[in-house]
């Protein structure tokens, strides 16, 4: 969870071969934290679009666990860093009933698999998301002032580790993207 004044950075590049990746990753000293499949479900505010704002709001299972996320505007073009407020949910169903109450539309879902690794203070997430195919991400929180050094070292760290391209579109993008919408 990003509290106040934190930023989650995120940098992520599509994946060739995962096992090359992951052999990489344990060559490096980095450590299997987590297995696990998230299914999210993104929604969209009654009175502006979160498309064009460049916001998203999310509900996410996974586990048995559910959280709502709302991740502000991207705040650069090299990454995917930007402002994440988290709530751990007791009941999923009653807080989407809720968000739909209250005016909120579902927009679609993604599922993916996801394998956690932890390097020195970033988080890698190799995953497989249904309809796109594999990626990597890394992942810190830095402190919202002077954020921009920390992102730049998640980006080295992606070219380390084989990435090309980054990618600064989130999964839901790109599934809306390939769906034409």
């Amino acid at each position: 969870m990003v509290s106040t004044g934190k930023i989650e950075i995120e940098v992520k590049s599509r994946l060739g071969d995962r096992r090359a990746l992951e052999r990489k990753l344990r060559r490096l000293g980095a450590m299997k934290i987590d297995d696990a499949v998230e299914s999210d479900v993104y929604y969209n505010h009654p009175s502006r679009d979160f498309a064009k704002t460049d916001e998203a709001l999310r509900i996410r299972v996974c586990k048995g666990n559910a959280s709502l996320t709302y991740k502000g505007p991207k705040l650069d073009d090299k990454s995917k860093s930007r402002e994440e407020i988290i709530i751990t949910l007791d009941d999923a169903k009653k807080a989407e009933e809720l968000l739909l109450k209250l005016g909120f539309r579902k927009v679609a879902g993604v599922r993916k698999r996801r394998r956690v690794f932890v390097l020195s203070k970033f988080e890698i997430c190799v995953d497989s998301v249904e309809g796109l195919g594999d990626f990597f991400e890394i992942e810190v929180v830095a402190p919202k002032k002077g954020y921009e050094k920390v992102r730049d070292q998640a980006l080295e760290l992606l070219v380390r580790l084989g990435g090309k391209e980054p990618e600064r579109r989130s999964y839901l993008e790109m599934l809306l993207s390939k769906q034409g919408r």
